[in-house]
């Protein structure tokens, strides 16, 4: 893959007014395939905002898990017309600046022909504005065109160790915003295919004390339950084999 040199242009960053925030709620884990299942409630538990890139409006969904926090990105354009190597993008910082030197790691799903659903995941680890192909993919993408609304999606893992030393990936668990660069564009060259992008901050929370000891409570009534199960399996085996032996006795007399 290429090496990418960008210049400090590279963000093509068009906000107005503040910030948009984003506390994600904690839920399950949806599956990471371009297509949102109404029939078993996926996304249910993520926070639904709409967020303007410039003038291109978009529906930004988030949550988490304990380990990975999920994002899916839909674009809806009025005109039906999708450019057929469309592409949204991910760039995270390090922390909840903006500051160019601090956004560090790039994920894309990258269309290489909408029109049949052919896309590619890329993981990117930005170092002094250059685009490096990580050292191992972590975290995954797909994307979808389902009539004039293509869909994307993304989960990042949350805590990874460094990889080979290099601090590829961003977050950890802090309870810390973190901000996110979603980049948008048709072309796929980075970054001059970028067309429009916008900042949010989106808060990693770190698994609250309720939910470990609950999980805690849980898998241990459940392995009492297994265990005494299997106790009295046992127990029950050792009565037959002890009846059996009586009746064999007394045939034998």
């Amino acid at each position: 893959m290429l090496n990418i040199s960008i210049a400090s242009s590279f963000f093509i960053i068009n906000g107005y007014g503040a910030t948009v925030e984003i506390d994600p709620e904690f839920g399950q884990a949806p599956i990471i395939d371009g297509n949102i299942d109404d029939s078993t409630n996926e996304w249910k538990e993520a926070i639904k905002i709409e967020i303007q890139l410039i003038d291109l409006p978009i529906d930004l969904w988030v949550m988490q898990t304990n380990r990975e926090l999920f994002i899916s990105i839909q674009l809806d354009l009025e005109s039906g017309y999708h450019n057929t190597t469309e592409f949204f993008g991910l760039l995270v910082s390090t922390n909840s600046s903006e500051d160019l030197e601090d956004f560090i790691d790039a994920k894309f799903v990258q269309f290489t022909n909408i029109s049949a659903n052919d896309f590619i995941y890329l993981d990117y680890y930005i170092n002094n504005s250059v685009f490096l192909n990580d050292t191992r993919y972590d975290g995954e993408g797909a994307g979808s065109l389902e009539g004039s609304l293509s869909i994307y999606e993304f989960s990042i893992p949350i805590g990874l160790p460094n990889t080979n030393g290099e601090n590829e990936d961003s977050i950890s668990y802090d309870d810390e915003n973190y901000a996110f660069n979603i980049t948008y564009g048709d072309n796929p060259t980075y970054p001059q295919g970028i067309k429009k992008s916008e900042i949010v901050l989106i808060k990693i929370n770190a698994p609250s004390e309720k939910k470990i000891i609950l999980t805690t409570i849980v898998l241990v009534v459940l392995s009492i339950i297994v265990y005494s199960s299997i106790g009295v399996l046992f127990g029950f085996y050792i009565y037959k084999i002890f009846k059996l032996k009586e009746k064999i006795e007394r045939l034998r007399s």
